[in-house]
């Protein structure tokens, strides 16, 4: 079933009228007038929603911005069946296949390069791509394949592959496996649903506690039941174990990596090693790490500290 179909039945169809097609742009006014843009990226369950705080404070400081869905996601996915039955049936939820599995990295790639080619359209001259978690590798592979649409990179809590090594290999780093939250959170095995799966909608109260500590411990109760009714129960597994053959032209684009430093689904020192690994790949272009005080879901817990980071990237 459509995301969009879903939300129709549960009455609420008027939320899609704020969120246009697959993205998000902002107000007219003398903003467009400038030349620096943004194209900011979701992570897994999430969609170009996720970055309304974030846009806001950009679109107010002069910036224009521009949020995508990625594939199977926001109002592109397609949800289980067995999310949408409650209460939810836990074996069926834990064993129905997921139509994101069918996804590649080449289709998420192909996104985010037409994002970047929409806001070229649009008249932005420096493009400033932002990936949080998951939306870091796409945004790698597509910064790989056409880094002249680009004028810096910004990962956000971000997963990347660097050069010999997958996204999923920094998973696998012991303190990350060992101390990372985000395994309380799923509920099936990605190897027989072919993604990582969780229950946004769920009533049971010692999951919600768990999710909350995994992704979004500093974030309002309020805000937070908000987000979880427009989150989306599955995301892409197979992109993790995706090696990228990096261009010399990602190579010399500036980058940043922005580190929740409460992090609790993508660990502290997991953000360290991708840094350190971008920077011996790289050492004539050196990625800057900058900390920020919250959980990983830094869009919702200081949308004006984040946008402001932001900024300060843009200027260099």
């Amino acid at each position: 079933m459509k995301k969009r179909d879903f939300i129709k039945m549960g009455g609420v169809a008027g939320l899609a009228l704020g969120f246009s097609s697959q993205s998000q742009a902002m107000d007219e006014g003398a903003a467009c007038t400038k030349e620096t843009g943004f194209l900011l990226v979701h992570g897994s369950w999430h969609g170009a929603w996720a970055w309304t705080p974030v846009m806001h404070h950009l679109n107010v400081a002069g910036y224009q911005t521009l949020a995508i869905d990625l594939p199977g996601h926001g109002f592109d996915t397609i949800l289980p069946d067995s999310f949408t039955s409650r209460p939810l049936d836990k074996a069926a939820f834990a064993s129905e296949p997921s139509s994101l599995a069918s996804y590649s990295i080449a289709d998420y790639e192909a996104a985010v390069l037409d994002g970047a080619r929409k806001a070229q359209a649009a008249g932005i001259k420096r493009l400033i791509a932002v990936g949080h978690s998951m939306g870091g590798v796409p945004l790698t592979f597509a910064a790989s394949r056409a880094p002249e649409l680009f004028a810096g990179l910004v990962y956000l809590a971000a997963l990347t592959p660097t050069k010999g090594k997958p996204a999923g290999a920094y998973l696998q780093l012991k303190d990350q496996a060992e101390n990372s939250q985000l395994g309380a959170a799923l509920l099936a095995d990605p190897a027989v649903v072919g993604a990582l799966r969780i229950d946004p909608r769920s009533q049971d109260e010692d999951y919600l506690n768990r999710f909350k500590a995994a992704l979004a411990a500093d974030v309002d109760d309020k805000l937070l039941g908000a987000v979880k009714h427009l989150l989306t129960p599955d995301a892409p597994v197979s992109l993790y174990n995706e090696s990228a053959t990096l261009s010399s032209g990602y190579g010399d684009l500036p980058k940043r990596f922005i580190r929740a430093i409460h992090d609790n689904t993508l660990l502290p020192s997991t953000a360290q090693a991708i840094v350190n690994d971008v920077n011996d790949n790289w050492p004539h272009q050196r990625c800057d790490m900058i900390d920020i005080a919250t959980s990983h879901e830094v869009m919702f817990a200081n949308p004006r500290l984040l946008s402001n980071l932001l900024i300060e990237a843009a200027k260099g």
